[in-house]
């Protein structure tokens, strides 16, 4: 009607007096119009975005959305002279609930964000062949400072939790809240998972024997062969030892340094479920030490160290035929 009317004036043809009178409001009822769509898509949005574990903590305050906006689904007419206080009251509950949950996201893809940067490796290979020795010092001048990193993203995820529960005021010990509480925990133990993965990942390409002739790559570690006691042997050794200096032995505190990731956080989300059990309330180990695709990792990299314990002891072998030159005594063959 109002566009038809707009047409008849630029056209200077007579228009109806209640149409012109409709008319003269059509700014007010173009606005009324607008609010009334962005009100509209605002509950909307909300409704669609909410996961089930969210949507319990804002049942009042979705309650407070249906409220508001029932005057206008069963009563008011759009001519009625209560309309602008009606969209204005619907229009400011429904924003506030649609800043509150854009505010819930925001803080979840902060987390995600700040988790994404635990899956960069925790080790670093160099480009040439190193000492045993430097490549361990040089590992730990790396991953300090990393996991201080990691223990400050896990301060900055606290706040946001701290943030989020600030907005949404709810009753610490209710289930909504609780369910709220696993949820985030969930998302932080599956980041921390991917972190520690991530890295092992890395480290089972670096101690394949395929993947680092496949890319040309130049040994980890610079490893002597001696002969001592007339045996001919590896030094460092290549397979564990009692001085935990041996290839295995630092790879084993490597892959340890992997999985403290799951003890950098300053306390688990969800400590004040159990606030008396300390055994749940410190870190993620428990929860990580579970996680299949670390297991699964863990092997491959076993698998990698077997294979270089085979190699290496393959290239000992390979002087077999000589070993008399080394263990028979000159007094005895002479």
């Amino acid at each position: 009607l109002l566009r038809e009317v707009k047409y008849l004036q630029l056209l200077e043809l007579k228009v109806p007096e209640r149409a012109s009178a409709l008319y003269a409001k059509v700014d007010t009822y173009r606005t009324q119009t607008g609010n009334l769509e962005l009100t509209v898509n605002m509950y909307n949005d909300v409704l669609a975005t909410l996961l089930p574990v969210e949507k319990p903590l804002l049942a009042d305050r979705i309650q407070s959305m249906l409220d508001a906006l029932a005057p206008g689904l069963d009563a008011l007419k759009w001519n009625a002279d209560n309309i602008n206080p009606f969209i204005s009251k619907a229009m400011k509950i429904v924003t506030e609930v649609d800043e509150l949950v854009k505010k819930m996201k925001e803080n979840v893809k902060k987390m995600h964000e700040i988790m994404e940067k635990w899956n960069k490796p925790l080790y670093e290979r160099k480009n040439k062949a190193l000492p045993a020795e430097d490549v361990e010092q040089t590992h730990q001048a790396l991953v300090g400072p990393r996991l201080e990193d990691i223990r400050n993203n896990g301060k900055e995820i606290h706040r946001l939790m701290k943030d989020t529960q600030d907005n949404i005021k709810p009753d610490k010990k209710s289930p909504q809240w609780l369910s709220y509480q696993d949820y985030i925990n969930g998302l932080i133990i599956d980041g921390i998972t991917l972190g520690i993965n991530g890295s092992m990942q890395y480290l089972r390409d670096q101690l394949s024997i395929q993947y680092n002739k496949q890319n040309g790559l130049q040994p980890i570690f610079d490893i002597k062969v001696n002969l001592q006691d007339r045996e001919v042997e590896f030094d460092p050794t290549i397979e564990s030892n009692s001085r935990e200096n041996g290839i295995r032995d630092i790879i084993n505190k490597i892959v340890t340094d992997f999985v403290s990731l799951a003890i950098m956080m300053p306390g688990r989300i969800d400590a004040s479920q159990n606030p008396n059990n300390a055994a749940n309330n410190g870190d993620y180990l428990v929860e990580i030490k579970d996680q299949f695709q670390l297991f699964g990792s863990i092997n491959q990299i076993t698998q990698g160290m077997n294979e270089i314990e085979d190699a290496t002891a393959a290239f000992i072998h390979q002087y077999d035929d000589k070993k008399f030159l080394w263990e028979e005594r000159l007094e005895v063959s002479f």
